[in-house]
């Protein structure tokens, strides 16, 4: 009866009666009803105080284990703090200094560590970060900015929590006008500093003809406008990206800040051990501190030996090896934990166009129509990629259904090899494909080694490291390069203008040394375009130029996928990719009864 009370909630009697009989127990009360019904509040009012008060001594312990008496720890939907989430890298992080940042580890691991005004939300959406507030101008020049008042730097870095320079004092305008500053230093001349030259004066700066960037004005010390030469589009999305994260300039002018970097994020740089990175809870982060205590970020080389960890539950999350794929999505446990969708990005094969046999249209043409990209998805990648018929991916604005690319046509790519002197290869060179180290890369690349073999071309194989990889191809060292882009901002002008306008030729970008005038005048003129109407139709006509000049090898477009362990919730990855992943909102459910716990307030977006 006493549950039935409960569930209920209140005691309902015909109103004909002037009597009832309440059972507790063997005992029966024979009463007036409003007497019955006052004793009966009271008791209830005493029994569900008890209940509370025993409940809320108990609240700090661990949700039970799967298989204990009780709710299943798989279930508890509660976050709370504490615990060390391990993410593998296959490749080194190379810098942590966010003006230096072109790869996607170091950006994977630097926005643990620092914030943008602005970051994009699981919709790749600008929201505000470090900007509480902004207004554009009518003529879409000015940006004015209204920046939080409660954010502060790291005052502690290192394995040995030393204190930062900067002292753990607040943000103001003044630091993002001298990050952007940085970012723009004419004598450092950072490769991604480019992509911040729409802003007004930026150029003049940039190349030591101006002391300071004329279109960045500090207002007050929670304020700042910033404006253009030209009305940009995508210039929020811009704000986001890890070379616009906010750094002190106190420790920012140390020589080591790419390994000891100091931001507002939500966890600060701890040091490493061996391979491992390590970075640990900011206590005092503006919207909370995270969940998790400790984030480590070991080296691990070998994909198999990652996934093997991660079954031993060595790590938190894992990338399922191609050869794995199928098991894991027909295991009963591990499907339902499996997350993967597309992602905005795209696999190819770069060829320096400076340099023979890459410097002849018609020989990157034959080794487009040489490469079977459909037996590469479907039977290496078990069907894990979407063909790429160009450069832009789907579901990004000015992606062409009906672009012209290139299929699997060995006799056509021999007709177009014979074309460019090479009658069945006779007297094409020995050339080299360089790719990082990577199982999928290898496994790839042995695949279109034989397809090349097939119309005559010899090729022979390289793997390096990815930092040795990167610098190489970058530098302009090689003729022939495994590589991929994933998108830093959710726009075409990410992949268009900054992997194939001649300005951006090498660091910056454009690896293949690609150029192309009427490429470029239709890029610049679509991303200084607001109207997509007529923007759409600007990069569509630059992309089918870029295809049939074949400066790359359009491979397929990426998917991205993640495995965690069955306790990791709050892990959730979208089409801009791993990097993206909001670390401070993963919370672990604890494994083991007596872990004294809290339960926190949920983070602030």
């Amino acid at each position: 009866m006493l549950f039935k009370l409960f569930s209920d909630g209140e005691l309902n009697a015909p109103e004909d009666k002037r009597s009832t009989l309440v059972e507790f127990g063997e005992t029966v009360l024979s009463s007036d009803l409003g007497e019955v019904l006052h004793m009966i509040r009271l008791l209830l009012r005493t029994i569900f105080l008890l209940f509370a008060i025993l409940f809320s001594a108990g609240c700090g312990e661990a949700p039970p284990v799967p298989g204990g008496n009780g709710t299943p720890a798989a279930e508890s939907k509660v976050p709370v703090y504490g615990g060390t989430f391990r993410r593998a890298f296959p490749s080194p992080v190379i810098t942590l200094d966010p003006r230096a940042i072109g790869d996607s580890f170091s950006h994977e691991v630097a926005r643990q560590i620092f914030d943008g005004l602005v970051e994009f939300d699981p919709e790749a959406r600008v929201v505000p970060a470090i900007a509480e507030s902004w207004k554009v101008s009518s003529d879409r020049l000015t940006y004015t900015i209204k920046l939080r008042n409660d954010i502060r730097f790291h005052a502690t870095f290192g394995a040995e929590g030393r204190p930062t320079n900067n002292g753990g004092r607040l943000l103001t305008a003044e630091d993002v006008s001298y990050s952007f500053h940085r970012l723009l230093d004419p004598k450092t001349k950072m490769p991604r500093g480019k992509l911040f030259l729409v802003i007004k004066g930026s150029e003049a700066y940039a190349a030591g003809s101006a002391p300071n960037i004329s279109g960045i004005q500090v207002l007050a010390s929670d304020s700042i406008a910033i404006s253009l030469e030209k009305p940009f589009a995508p210039f929020l999305s811009l704000l986001a990206l890890p070379n616009a994260f906010i750094v002190p300039r106190e420790d920012a002018e140390r020589p080591n800040f790419g390994t000891d970097p100091v931001g507002t994020g939500p966890f600060i740089s701890s040091g490493k051990q061996g391979d491992t990175l390590i970075l640990k809870a900011n206590q005092n982060y503006f919207r909370g501190r995270p969940y998790l205590d400790r984030l480590e970020f070991p080296f691990i080389k070998e994909e198999k030996d990652s996934f093997a960890m991660f079954k031993r539950g060595e790590l938190m999350e894992t990338n399922v090896p191609d050869p794995e794929y199928k098991n894991v999505k027909s295991d009963p446990l591990l499907a339902p934990l499996f997350q993967e969708t597309s992602r905005w990005g795209t696999y190819y094969l770069g060829m320096n166009v400076t340099k023979p046999p890459f410097d002849n249209v018609k020989v990157r043409q034959a080794i487009n129509f040489a490469i079977d990209r459909e037996t590469i998805v479907k039977l290496i990648l078990n069907d894990r990629a979407r063909i790429a018929k160009g450069v832009l991916p789907p579901g990004i604005t000015a992606f062409n259904p009906a672009l012209r690319g290139y299929s699997y046509d060995p006799e056509r790519a021999k007709k177009l090899l014979a074309e460019a002197g090479y009658p069945d290869g006779k007297g094409f060179p020995e050339i080299t494909l360089q790719f990082n180290r990577d199982p999928s890369h290898e496994r790839s690349s042995e695949f279109i080694l034989a397809n090349l073999r097939d119309i005559g071309i010899t090729c022979i194989l390289k793997e390096v490291e990815f930092p040795e990889h990167f610098k190489s191809v970058e530098n302009g060292e090689v003729s022939f390069f495994r590589m991929g882009w994933t998108v830093d901002y959710p726009d075409p002008d990410n992949f268009l203008y900054t992997l194939f306008h001649s300005k951006n030729i090498g660091r910056e970008g454009n690896f293949a040394r690609y150029s192309n005038p009427k490429v470029d005048e239709l890029v610049e003129r679509a991303r200084f375009e607001i109207d997509p109407k007529d923007r759409i139709p600007l990069y569509q006509r630059a992309e089918q130029m870029i295809v049939d000049d074949a400066p790359w090898v359009f491979i397929y477009h990426y998917t991205t996928h993640v495995l965690p362990q069955a306790n990791v919730r709050g892990l959730h990855i979208t089409t801009m990719g791993a990097q993206f992943i909001l670390y401070r909102q993963i919370w672990l459910v604890p494994q083991s009864q007596g872990q004294n716990q809290g339960q926190p307030e949920p983070p602030k977006n």
